[in-house]
């Protein structure tokens, strides 16, 4: 396994053993959109280990993000969307895992975790973000969970929204709102948008989210998501991973799994 330091965002110095960056497919054609994420063209073939405080960029064809305020966690990925996180217990936050650089209505995300030993969350997690909307509200910009297991309920801070089927698991929805936090667009207020299942999905098995399903239940609720492809963010595209979250970890823990795109199956 390769151990990269990558490139994080808002660093200006490029690694050894960086590749040649991908060509990137994205609704925004011209180059200094593109550029302006650094770290998000890194492209990597061979399994890589992430260290650094802030990383984004592609291992294989999936892309990662690896972001934490503080501590002790590394994000493992393999080209074909095999990964795993380990954390070290202390008072910080960290989320990281693989997906793709754009969240996309109609895609099914697949995927399977054979370990968990503790994450406060372990979610598809991504981002919409809306620069023609105004700032001053909050749902220019959307950060958004469907929550698969969890050791802490964010639930009992949002506002219910409703209940609904998804490929034959119950969920509820529920909105958050953070103020001047930090965001893909810098420090930021928005929503938070989550979808809990009633039970807590079981490792050892293949999943399938159907990412559309959540959209329509979060747009019944009277939240609509904003672009969920663009590059118009001062800090990261609007991307969507398989995601481990820990946050003031009490002790040493790691995830383990695996991720792929099942719109086609």
């Amino acid at each position: 396994m390769a151990i990269t330091q990558l490139i994080g965002c808002g660093e200006g110095q490029q690694s050894e053993g960086q590749q040649q960056a991908p060509a990137i497919n994205t609704n925004t054609t011209t180059e200094t959109a593109i550029q302006k994420f650094a770290a998000y063209t890194q492209q990597f073939n061979e399994p890589t280990q992430i260290t650094q405080n802030h990383a984004t960029g592609h291992v294989g064809n999936f892309f990662f993000t690896h972001w934490k305020d503080g501590g002790a966690a590394s994000l493992n990925m393999s080209p074909d969307g095999a990964f795993s996180v380990s954390w070290q217990g202390g008072g910080y936050n960290y989320v990281g895992g693989p997906g793709w650089h754009y969240g996309d209505e109609a895609r099914k995300i697949g995927y399977r975790f054979n370990e968990d030993s503790g994450a406060s969350y372990i979610t598809l997690y991504g981002w919409g973000y809306d620069n023609t909307m105004p700032d001053t509200d909050p749902a220019h910009l959307v950060e958004y969970y469907i929550l698969q297991r969890w050791t802490y309920d964010p639930s009992k801070d949002g506002t219910f929204g409703k209940t609904f089927i998804s490929n034959g698991v119950e969920y509820s929805t529920y909105r958050s709102i953070r103020e001047q936090k930090p965001s893909i667009n810098g420090p930021s207020t928005f929503y938070q948008y989550w979808s809990k299942p009633s039970e807590q999905r079981p490792l050892g098995e293949d999943h399938v989210i159907i990412f559309a399903d959540h959209v329509k239940a979060w747009a019944d609720s009277g939240w609509i998501i904003p672009n969920m492809n663009n590059l118009n963010a001062s800090d990261d595209p609007t991307y969507q991973v398989m995601a481990v979250e820990v946050f003031n970890p009490p002790k040493d823990g790691t995830a383990s799994g695996k991720v792929w795109d099942a719109s086609a199956q």
